[in-house]
């Protein structure tokens, strides 16, 4: 008797920890939940704008406006693009037929698009563009429901100041865009972001440089 009930006890253990697929639906779901639910007050200030950072998450870098994001051993590359903001540009992509999953956004006004492409070895890159900033990050996938909602809910805080803008950027426009990178028209080369996952993503004796150092050249 005692088996069948530790056998019982077992058999719920492991089907509670079943990894269930997201399919095209359940993202569907998780996106418009997530943008439905009131934005939390932001907790990270920055020149011309702030945002709101989940519990779990940590500011591991930041050099401009670029941020190296941390949460459960994951990096979350987020660029917020502050030119594209000022002068109101559209957004701009394509989608390849291979993707995973791919979707053009548009809520309360606010555009963007979600891209995310299943690798060979079963993770998953996620490029997400929403409020005129982008982030970008490679998951397992048991952390793919985990990272869509909190990468939206960072998104999705963003809240710009325009009076400081317009005071930071205003006529040097051209000299502030000398210092970032085209987030929308992307010049990155396909498979770009994960050869730097390999060769950055984790720190050994022969590898000296930073992550500050390359974040600015993630998406070129």
């Amino acid at each position: 008797m005692k088996k069948l009930i530790l056998l019982f006890t077992l058999l719920i253990l492991f089907t509670g920890c079943e990894i269930k697929d997201l399919t095209e639906d359940d993202i569907n779901e998780v996106i418009k939940d997530t943008l439905e639910n009131k934005v939390q007050n932001a907790n990270n200030y920055f020149d011309g704008y702030k945002y709101y950072l989940p519990r779990g998450f940590t500011i591991e870098t930041k050099k401009g406006n670029n941020h190296i994001l941390t949460s459960q051993g994951d990096k979350y590359y987020l660029y917020v693009d502050v030119v594209s903001y000022f002068h109101n540009e559209k957004i701009e992509t394509t989608f390849d037929k291979d993707l995973y999953f791919s979707q053009k956004l548009s809520y309360n006004g606010i555009d963007g698009y979600i891209k995310i492409k299943k690798q060979e070895d079963e993770k998953y890159y996620i490029e997400f563009v929403y409020n005129y900033s982008k982030i970008e990050t490679y998951v397992e996938e048991e952390n793919l429901e985990y990272a869509l909602k909190n990468i939206i809910t960072i998104l999705s805080s963003i809240d710009y100041n325009r009076v400081i803008l317009d005071t930071l950027i205003g006529e040097k426009t051209l000299d502030y865009q000398e210092e970032v990178y085209d987030t929308y028209e992307s010049k990155r080369k396909e498979g770009d972001f994960l050869d730097f996952i390999e060769e950055y993503g984790t720190y050994d004796e022969n590898n000296e440089m930073k992550d500050e150092d390359i974040i600015g050249s993630i998406n070129r």
